[in-house]
This record gives C-alpha cells, structure tokens and sequence, in this order.
C-alpha cells in the first residue's frame, strides 16, 4: 500500500509538471579548450535546494589546478546546494515577475580567458553579472542572443548572477475563416476586396461580459484572418464577429475553447451552425455573415435602406457601400432589401 501512495504521488507531480509551463535556458561557459553548459530558470515545482526532480545533482569537489569547471554555487548568497549545480532552477513559472539571484564558480584548465555565451533568452528576461569583489570592474547586463569574455579569469573567478524577470502572460491567437455577403462573389470564390472585422471574447454565461476584442483583416482569397488576443486568459469563449455593415455574429452554442499561448481555428463559413442561432446565410457554397446592417443596430430594417439610399452615388469606404466595389448604388440596396428583418443573434 505504501508503494502505491508513494507511486500516485510521483504521478501527481509528473502531472503538475507537464501542465505548467517551465523557464529553463542554457548558457555555454567555455576556455575556448573546454567548455560546459549549465542551465537556469524557472519551475512550479523548484526550490532554493537541490531538486532531484528537476535533474538537479550536487557535482563533486572542484578539481585542481589545469582542469575546466563550471558550476552553479550558493556560496555567500545563503542557497544550500552545497558543492554546486549545472542546473539551478528556482520557484516560478513563465508568467512571473521578479528577481532570483545566482551566483556561478568557474575555473580555467588549458585555456587562459573565460568566455559566457547564451542564446534566445525570451523577452522579458535579462541576466546582470557582476564581479564579486567590488561589483563594478564586471557589470554587465544581457538579453538575447550574445556572448561576453573575461580577459582575467584568474581576478575574477566568481559572478554575481542576477535574473530579472518580467514577463508577461502569452498571446491566444485565434485563425478565423469568414465571409461578408454582400462582398463575396460565388463565381471568382473570393471577395470584391479584403477588409477588416474586429472580434471580441465574451464570457460563455450571463451576462456574458466582454473580456478581450481584436482587430485583423480578412484575406479577399482565403477568407482569414488572424486575431491576437493579448488580456485573456485560457478558458470557453464566445467569439464575437462585427463588420462595418454586417449582422453581428456570435460563434456556435457552447463557446470555443481558447488558450494562451497557442493558436485556435474556427471557420465560419462550413456550417449555418458555425454561429449561435445558426444565424448564416448560404451563399453559394459558403456560409456567411448577413450583410445590410450598415448602422449597426443589430437588425437589417428600413433604416439601413434609407441609409443606403441616402448615399447612392457616394464613393470610398464607408458602410452603405454593402458590395464592398468601392461605390454606392442600387446593388447595395437590393442586398439590404433582401435582408430586411434579419437581427443578430445571440445567448
């Protein structure tokens, strides 16, 4: 039974690892003969000690004189793993805000320089290092992609290692494919031109509150467009679509699942029920959003006619031009006649 409770716990914390998202980056220390890689960041799971489960070993006595080491060590700075690391992770994730300080022992063996290079260090990262004698003879702060040199690492044998992080939580990215009426021609399958929808997240319950909008344009060939979501977080949404002058148009019952970090595809145009209320029209082979509601009340009436008509003759981008070619005439009308009555849909 022991061996069993034992066993689910392990599992427990292989689960909570797979879903939280780690902070791990490597740095090469090198004499230009030999070199090392050691690693540091973040993990849900880390604490100032050496943590097996994050692959982090105490490593043996430092080796005479002639021999490279590189090392992670806690000395004065009060971290207990004792004769050092290659790998120091400390408590945190990818959306964390503060500092964790390091400190690196490093030795030369046939080469006379030392020489620190990384790679990709993600925004909103960066790594001051500093001299542990007076803190400013090495003073210098990295980002990025880069590499600095010590000319005299027999002075200079140890660094302050200082991590500042500051990063922000990641994009949720969502790939729309949509298709305005009034602009879509069945026969050349694609639009007179390309224009742009805002697209909003809304919470899947009563009141269904407004939680994160974006703007992108919609590809006249393809029908796409790619949304960034940037202030919500994982989770069930609906999506939200509004053009200049069409009905606006909520995505299917239930919501689409979003999540930061990663992209999501919906396509509006495959199925009537694609949106709430299966409030598409079938325009050839193609669903798509109603077109007329060219003063966006919610409902295609008589006073968009009268906008229309209002406007026929008139050119450049503006609502009334329904077709989207560019001008105003009775084609733009005839498509808000056909609409009349037709309202938004929504929970």
């Amino acid at each position: 039974m022991k061996k069993f409770w034992i066993l689910i716990f392990i599992l427990c914390c292989s689960s909570f690892r797979l879903s939280a998202q780690q902070v791990n980056i490597p740095i090469k220390i090198t004499d230009e003969f030999d070199s090392d890689t050691l690693r540091f960041g973040l993990d849900p799971a880390a604490t100032d000690g050496i943590d097996a489960i994050l692959n982090e070993a105490e490593l043996p006595p430092v080796p005479p004189s002639g021999i490279f080491d590189a090392r992670f060590t806690g000395e004065v700075i009060g971290i207990p793993i004792g004769e050092g690391l290659r790998k120091d992770y400390r408590n945190g994730n990818s959306l964390t805000s503060g500092v964790r300080n390091h400190r690196i022992k490093y030795k030369t063996g046939l080469g006379t320089t030392i020489r620190i290079s990384w790679w990709n260090i993600p925004p909103g990262i960066s790594v001051r290092i500093q001299d542990v004698v007076v803190g400013f003879l090495i003073d210098t702060t990295f980002t990025g992609t880069g590499s600095y040199l010590i000319l005299q690492p027999l002075g200079f044998s140890s660094l302050n290692f200082t991590v500042t992080y500051n990063l922000l939580p990641l994009p949720a990215t969502v790939n729309l494919k949509l298709i305005m009426e009034g602009f879509y021609n069945p026969v050349t399958n694609r639009l007179n031109q390309k224009d742009s929808c805002k697209a909003y997240l809304r919470q899947i319950s009563s009141p269904y509150l407004l939680v994160d909008s974006s703007r992108a344009v919609i590809d006249s060939l393809t029908f796409n467009g790619t949304f960034v979501f940037s202030n919500a977080s994982s989770g069930v949404y609906y999506i939200v679509i509004k053009h200049r002058n069409c009905l606006e148009t909520w995505s299917k019952s239930g919501g689409v699942t979003i999540t930061q970090g990663s992209s999501t595809d919906y396509d509006f145009t495959t199925s009537a029920s694609q949106a709430f209320g299966s409030n598409l029209k079938l325009k050839g082979t193609k669903y798509c959003l109603y077109s007329g509601d060219c003063n966006q009340d919610g409902v295609i009436n008589s006073s968009d006619k009268l906008q229309i008509i209002n406007k026929l003759g008139n050119s450049g981008y503006i609502p009334e031009d329904i077709n989207g070619n560019g001008f105003v005439n009775a084609s733009d009308r005839s498509i808000s006649v056909i609409n009349l009555g037709k309202t938004k849909i929504s929970p």
